[in-house]
C-alpha cells in the first residue's frame, strides 16, 4: 500500500486522519503544542491544533493513483516548478536550495 502525503488547511482535517509529518508549534520562543508524525487526529487533538492556531499539517492518505497516473502528475509539478523558477539564477546555491526543495515538494 503506498501514501501519499498531503498538505491541508487544518480546517479540511477530519477525525481519524493520520498526521504524516510531526506538528511542533511554539509561541514567544517556546515549544506550545508537539504532535509525533503518525498520530490519528481525534476531535481533541484538532482543537488544540485550533487553539495553537495551526495553519496547515501534512497527513498520510492511501495513495489510490495508478502508476501511469503518478508519473503524468510528478511531470507536470516539475513542469510547473520549472516554470516558476524560469528567470532564477540556479547557480546561486541559496536559489538552487529553494528550486530544489519546491520541487521535492511538489513531486511528493
Amino acid at each position: 500500500m503506498r501514501i501519499r502525503h498531503l498538505f491541508i488547511p487544518i480546517d479540511d482535517a477530519r477525525s481519524g486522519m493520520v498526521l504524516g509529518s510531526s506538528v511542533n508549534i511554539t509561541q514567544d520562543g517556546y515549544l506550545s503544542l508537539c504532535f509525533p508524525a503518525g498520530l490519528m487526529l481525534t476531535d481533541e487533538s484538532l482543537n488544540q491544533l485550533h487553539a495553537h492556531q495551526a495553519e496547515f499539517i501534512d497527513i498520510e492518505q492511501t495513495d489510490t493513483r495508478r502508476d501511469e497516473q503518478i508519473a503524468v502528475d510528478m511531470a507536470l509539478a516539475a513542469h510547473r516548478v520549472l516554470q516558476i523558477f524560469a528567470g532564477a539564477d540556479l547557480n546561486d546555491p541559496t536559489m538552487a536550495s529553494l528550486f530544489n526543495q519546491a520541487l521535492c515538494y511538489r513531486c511528493a
